[in-house]
Formats: C-alpha cells, sequence, structure tokens
C-alpha cells in the first residue's frame, strides 16, 4: 500500500504527484501569521479545491481515479488530512452531483 501524506508538505508532494499542472507556487503559504509556519492541510487543500474546481472537466480519467485513490487511502486513515479532505474537497463535491471525481471517488471507496 501506498504511504500517506504525513505532513502537510507530503500532501502537497502527493497532490503534485497526481497533478502535476498544479502552479509552482502552489502550497507556499499557510494560514499563520508567523512567518515559519508552513500551510496546514486545510489550507492546501483549499488552495487545491480552487485548482481542481476551474480545471475538473479537463483532467482524464486517470488522473481522477489516482485522487480518488489518495483520498479514500487518508479517509480510511483517520484524523486531520481526512477531515480536511472532507471540508475543503469532498463535501463541496458532493453537492455538485454531475461532477465527474464522484464516480471515480464511489469507485475507489467500493473497493
Amino acid at each position: 500500500m501506498k504511504k500517506l501524506p504525513a505532513t502537510s508538505a507530503e500532501l502537497k508532494d502527493a497532490l503534485a504527484a497526481v497533478f502535476p499542472g498544479l502552479p509552482r507556487d502552489f502550497g507556499a503559504w499557510g494560514e499563520s501569521v508567523l512567518e515559519d509556519a508552513g500551510p496546514t492541510y486545510a489550507s492546501l487543500l483549499r488552495e487545491f479545491a480552487l485548482y481542481f474546481e476551474r480545471n475538473a472537466d479537463t483532467f482524464p480519467d486517470r488522473q481522477l481515479r489516482r485522487f480518488a485513490e489518495l483520498v479514500v487511502r487518508c479517509e480510511q486513515a483517520g484524523g486531520p488530512i481526512a477531515e480536511a479532505l472532507q471540508a475543503c474537497v469532498v463535501g463541496p463535491l458532493a453537492q455538485a452531483p454531475d461532477s465527474r471525481f464522484g464516480a471515480f471517488l464511489e469507485a475507489a471507496r467500493a473497493r
């Protein structure tokens, strides 16, 4: 089984591996006023959600499948990353029933 992201930096790398078209400065800013504090899971996924929503219709099936598999692995592990995915990506996508991603997510959950 693939290793789950344990930090926001690892999550950023995992997303970039699935979506190589992410902007170069993706995840460069955190939520904290402290200069050395990096992005949180939630701040990273909110930024990713904007990218995903804008480009969802252009992603090939392979990317959507790989992202769905990542989401399901994180959901199964639980914790802060699963909560952030639900709040920032999965929950909002559930409100868009015509989303192509929904079918891939359901298929990944059924495995």
